[in-house]
């Protein structure tokens, strides 16, 4: 053959869409090497690799090893490669699987952000001084755990270990970690024992342990500031039910509305506190 029928490596990457370096590491390793070389050191590539380089870059964005390939292409058979592409078309439907998991998450992110803002802003509009408000919150599924001491180590901690658990049976929560208050512990004047905690999940999460928070109304409290001020929320939460002649649950739900994800300041930062209404 001659030469005109070759081409150079900045020809041939240019058509595959890669770099020369690219091509030159291939070749250093033994993965990807050229039809023939110049007696100038030149690396020239056939039309017929361009099959070849193609499939070497459908098992790298399925994440195969270089090392993999190239143990491959040095053993390639029919036989092998229709075995490589069962195992590759599993590997596919894994990750589409996690994408469309992926995309369900961000929408159920942009709806709880699109909801958090709007209650925040309403509550916030009617009295900056008290925002209180009254909300019917739906029947959602809580996967909770605790921490024996309340130190901030110690509990995030066994927040990290709350993530992992829901997470190895691929449930991922949209909302944000939220904490526990028992009326009991609050009427101590502990305003501050962050031991219970738990992810909330629209669905019943897959293979874990949980407990639902009813569909029903809720008395809601918004307040803005650092988690260790939020005393004075409690005091006007429960000034307003008094006022007002409700009788409330003796479970109080907080979360974080606005947190460090969409704020740089803590002073910024919004936690809703959502206790359920009984009459």
């Amino acid at each position: 053959m001659g030469k005109q029928e070759y081409l150079s490596a900045g020809r041939f990457a240019a058509l595959v869409g890669t770099t020369k370096e690219t091509l030159f590491h291939y070749d250093e390793i033994g993965l990807f090497v050229p039809k023939r070389r110049g007696t100038n050191g030149y690396r020239y590539y056939a039309m017929d690799q361009m099959e070849t380089f193609d499939v070497i870059g459908m098992l790298r964005e399925l994440g195969m090893p270089l090392a993999e390939i190239r143990n491959y292409l040095e053993q390639r058979s029919p036989e092998k490669f229709g075995v490589l592409l069962e195992q590759e078309e599993k590997v596919v439907r894994e990750k589409m699987q996690r994408l469309r998991e992926m995309q369900r998450w961000i929408g159920e992110k942009k709806r709880f952000l699109a909801q958090a803002s709007a209650e925040c802003r309403e509550a916030f509009e009617k009295d900056p001084f008290c925002p209180v408000g009254i909300h019917t919150l739906p029947l959602q599924y809580l996967v909770t755990n605790h921490s024996e001491s309340a130190d901030n180590l110690a509990v995030n901690q066994k927040i990290g270990e709350l993530y992992a658990y829901c997470g190895q049976y691929g449930n991922r929560s949209s909302y944000n970690v939220g904490f526990v208050q028992k009326r009991e512990t609050l009427e101590t004047g502990n305003f501050l024992d962050y031991r219970d905690f738990y992810l909330i999940f629209d669905r019943v999460p897959a293979k874990v342990r949980y407990t639902v928070r009813p569909e029903g109304e809720y008395l809601c409290y918004y307040y803005k500031g650092p988690w260790q001020g939020i005393e004075a929320a409690y005091r006007k939460l429960f000034r307003y039910a008094t006022e007002q002649r409700l009788l409330l649950d003796d479970r109080f739900y907080e979360e974080y509305m606005v947190d460090a994800l969409t704020s740089q300041e803590m002073e910024q930062y919004i936690t809703r506190i959502a206790v359920k209404i009984l009459r």
